[in-house]
């Protein structure tokens, strides 16, 4: 089988050939934000930074679908590798396309007619209202290409190879690079960044598809296996929603966490923008190991070796201390250094260094988190991930309702808030692991 069977051989050898391209895939992957944010940041000013600020969340909620189909295609995927059924794993693929054209279409449309509802949800401040809604538009046109684009990398990892979707990202991030700033001295402004976003991601979806349909039998779109198998769908389905509803409630906080850093004006939503981008690459190097988590248990499940995949999150502890490590110098030494890359304003990095000495703590955690919660959706158990988020969404919301009565900032608010946010859902996801519970529903499934 082409691919690569990451249950053979030394363990922690294959996390880290698999790792180490998924974390490069994915920096470059949040290249397209924080290059937006540093050329929109000095080039246009505070209110530009402010204005794909208050986008943010609203992307979330699109990304939130094409991250629930691609992980429903990365446990599949990777459970039909590790068990050499190639038939299904050709039907779920054909699934897959399929659906996410469908969705990908509907959910872009659907934000586009409601965007102006969306932005007023937000409290978006009036002097940047119309070029937040025009970089947003912009920005959901390139989600369509972005949705298949997701899918075919996620099952080219499932299958082991992390290396091809690097290749895939660095050419778009390299047209998003180049185009950026040529587009905004052009005088498009936030438009122009917004254009070059989608020309990138058009690029990247077009290259993926020719590569899977020339060199992989496992994963090209065959029109053979392009059908709503209803079997498929109800796999697809049972494993995707919870990721989707879990990734929902996460995108209704954020939009409570916009929605509080605007209220205190555009310097302060500049200032959460500031930090926020910083999340967004501890974030994708979460994933990365989310991802790599997922991808191997899922195939030492499909193997029928599930004692063996507790090896997984052993190994994978080891891995996280360097990205941890690197966090901890930017949040505690270096945070100045880092809000002077995205602005200039002294009054937006005074109040972006105090919020993130409060947030920074939860985002050292971040990746041992994600490791975790990679875990458990590579067992197929995502409705236990879903419950976990939740829980830890209504803890942050009602801290952040009941802290905002007091005389704390805004900001310090938000950071205590999602602080309690991940410490929850680490607890609650630790307990369900070292309770062996998901051991036993894998056995009798």
């Amino acid at each position: 089988m082409e691919g690569k069977d990451l249950t053979k051989g030394k363990l922690l050898k294959n996390m880290t050939i698999l790792l180490i391209p998924l974390i490069l895939t994915n920096l470059l992957n949040s290249i397209y934000n924080i290059v937006d944010g540093i050329w929109i940041g000095n080039l246009i000013g505070e209110s530009g930074v402010s204005a794909i600020t208050n986008c943010y969340p609203l992307t979330l909620i699109v990304t939130s679908i094409s991250t629930g189909l691609a992980i429903a295609t990365s446990v599949l995927v990777s459970q039909y590798y590790g068990a050499k059924e190639e038939e299904k794993l050709k039907s779920v693929m054909g699934v897959s396309y399929i659906t996410t054209f469908i969705v990908g279409i509907i959910t872009a449309m659907l934000m586009i007619l409601t965007s102006t509802l969306w932005l007023k949800l937000l409290n978006t401040p009036k002097e940047i209202f119309d070029i937040t809604k025009q970089y947003l538009i912009i920005y959901l046109i390139g989600f369509i290409f972005n949705y298949l684009l997701t899918v075919i990398m996620e099952a080219l990892r499932a299958i082991g190879n992390s290396k091809v979707p690097l290749i895939f990202v660095g050419i778009s991030t390299t047209i998003n690079l180049v185009l950026d700033p040529i587009l905004i001295k052009m005088g498009l402004g936030v438009a122009g960044a917004g254009i070059a976003t989608v020309i990138a991601m058009l690029i990247g979806t077009v290259i993926a598809v020719v590569y899977v349909n020339t060199k992989s039998k496992l994963l090209k779109v065959d029109f053979k296996y392009l059908k709503l198998n209803k079997e498929y769908i109800k796999q697809f389905l049972k494993t995707g929603l919870p990721v989707i509803v879990e990734e929902w409630f996460i995108a209704g906080v954020i939009l409570l966490e916009v929605n509080i850093s605007n209220a205190t004006g555009v310097i302060g939503s500049a200032s959460y923008g500031v930090v926020s981008k910083l999340e967004q690459v501890i974030m994708v190097i979460g994933a990365s190991f989310k991802t790599m988590a997922t991808v191997t248990v899922g195939q030492f499940i499909g193997d029928k070796k599930i004692k063996e995949s507790i090896n997984v999150m052993k190994q994978g502890l080891k891995l996280v201390l360097v990205p941890t490590f690197l966090i901890i110098l930017v949040v505690f030494v270096f945070p100045r250094q880092f809000c002077q890359i995205f602005v200039s304003s002294e009054d937006v990095i005074s109040m972006a260094i105090m919020y993130l000495s409060v947030v920074g703590i939860s985002h050292i955690l971040l990746p041992t988190r994600q490791l975790l919660h990679g875990f458990i959706v590579g067992t197929g158990h995502t409705k236990f991930v879903l419950f976990s988020a939740t829980l830890a969404s209504v803890v942050e919301v009602t801290t952040i309702l009941i802290l905002r009565r007091t005389d704390l900032e805004n900001l310090v608010v938000l950071g205590i808030g999602i602080l309690l946010w991940v410490l929850t859902e680490m607890i609650l996801n630790a307990i369900y692991f070292f309770s062996n519970k998901w051991q036993q529903e894998v056995i009798e499934k």
